[in-house]
C-alpha cells in the first residue's frame, strides 16, 4: 500500500495515547506515511504540545487517566481550530461517538485499528480540512 500523499511534507501529528504500544504503532504508522508524529501519554503532556506548535492533525484514545479524550476535545479545538481531530477508542457507544463529535471531533474509529481504515480517514479530515480553509 502505497503511503498517503499529504500536500505538505512536513504535516504534524500528535498523537495522545495512554497505551504505550498502540502509541509505538500509531507513531511508527504516520512516519511510514510520511508524516511528522509526536506522542504523549495524556492531555496535560498533549496540551503542553499544543501550545507550543501548531498540529495538521490530532489523534487521540477517549479512555486515559486524569484527563480524557472527551474532557480535552474542546481544549485542543479552542487552542489549535484549524487541526483536524480523529478520536480513538476500545469502548465505543453511540453516545460516546455523538459527544466525540459535538466536543470538535472530525472522526471517529474504534479498536482495534485497521491502518487501511484509518488511512482513508486521515484522507477524509484532511480533504474536508483543505475544502475549509480553501486549499
Amino acid at each position: 500500500m502505497e503511503p498517503l500523499k499529504y500536500p505538505s511534507s512536513n504535516a504534524r501529528v500528535l498523537i495522545i495515547e495512554d497505551d504505550e504500544e498502540m502509541r509505538s504503532l500509531l507513531r511508527d504508522f504516520f512516519d511510514a506515511e510520511g508524516y511528522q508524529p509526536e506522542a504523549v501519554s495524556n492531555g496535560y503532556d498533549a496540551f503542553g504540545r499544543l501550545t507550543k506548535k501548531p498540529f495538521d492533525l490530532v489523534i487521540t484514545d477517549i479512555r486515559m487517566p486524569g484527563l480524557t479524550g472527551l474532557d480535552i476535545l474542546p481544549r485542543i479545538k479552542k487552542i489549535q481550530p484549524e487541526a483536524a481531530i480523529i478520536v480513538i477508542t476500545a469502548f465505543g457507544t453511540e453516545e460516546v461517538r455523538r459527544k466525540a463529535f459535538e466536543r470538535g471531533a472530525n472522526a471517529y474509529l474504534e479498536k482495534p485499528i485497521h491502518f487501511q481504515e484509518l488511512r482513508d480517514l486521515i484522507r477524509d479530515v484532511i480533504f474536508a480540512k483543505e475544502k475549509r480553509v480553501g486549499g
